[in-house]
């Protein structure tokens, strides 16, 4: 089953390029292997990431048990989770604009609009992240100096799994690349982070410490 009309998918990119996808058959896979119909491009995300179908029932997204999950709206898929008009898919670094077929009748969405997706996504973040730059913006004011390539990389981790609790075996994978068995360096990389982003460091308003769990990352 193929929907008729078909969806119009908008695709954009940390590095601010935007493309456009018509949902034109009954499933699109998406990740980071290069045989999918969506390939994202980062560490984040998963081999085979996630999946959209649609059926009888309607659009849907579903996750394949990624590692670092598929989110709507800043709400973690679990399985499936139906799509309406103007959902906001995010995975690894990507966010995907979901336009109904009634939507997107009448062809693409105007450039000027296209252009504001990203920007509008982040602009009330307390924390917004430059994965093309590098940079991070505090409050709406960039932080300086930059942070350090393993600061980067950990913030870049728990911002994209914003309120949600990352374990140490998470950062340890994603940071590091492999098993670190020294939590202390994660202990130490935390503390240094703080220091850069937090007001208070002793009593922490963005990088919160879940005890016995991990970290989890406030933004609001």
């Amino acid at each position: 089953m193929q929907p008729t009309p078909a969806p119009l998918l908008v695709i954009v990119r940390q590095d601010s390029s935007t493309s456009q996808v018509e949902w034109s058959k009954a499933s699109l896979s998406i990740g980071r292997d290069g045989t999918n119909d969506i390939i994202i491009d980062h560490p984040l995300a998963s081999r085979r990431h996630a999946r959209l179908e649609y059926d009888a029932n309607g659009f849907s997204v579903r996750d394949l048990d990624s590692t670092n999950g598929t989110f709507v709206n800043g709400e973690r898929v679990e399985d499936t989770r139906p799509l309406y008009n103007q959902d906001r898919i995010w995975v690894a670094d990507t966010e995907i604009v979901f336009n109904d077929p009634e939507a997107t009748q009448k062809g693409p969405l105007p450039l000027e609009i296209l252009k504001r997706v990203q920007a509008s996504s982040d602009s009330d973040d307390a924390i917004r992240i430059d994965t093309r730059t590098k940079e991070v913006y505090i409050e709406g004011k960039l932080l300086e100096p930059q942070l350090t390539v393993k600061e980067f990389q950990l913030l870049e981790l728990l911002h994209i799994r914003r309120g949600e609790v990352v374990s140490k075996d998470d950062i340890a994978k994603n940071v590091w690349d492999y098993e670190v068995y020294d939590y202390n360096a994660i202990d130490a990389l935390i503390y240094r982070v703080r220091q850069r982003i937090e007001q208070d460091p002793g009593k922490p308003r963005f990088l919160v410490t879940v005890r016995g769990f991990g970290y989890k990352l406030l933004i609001e």
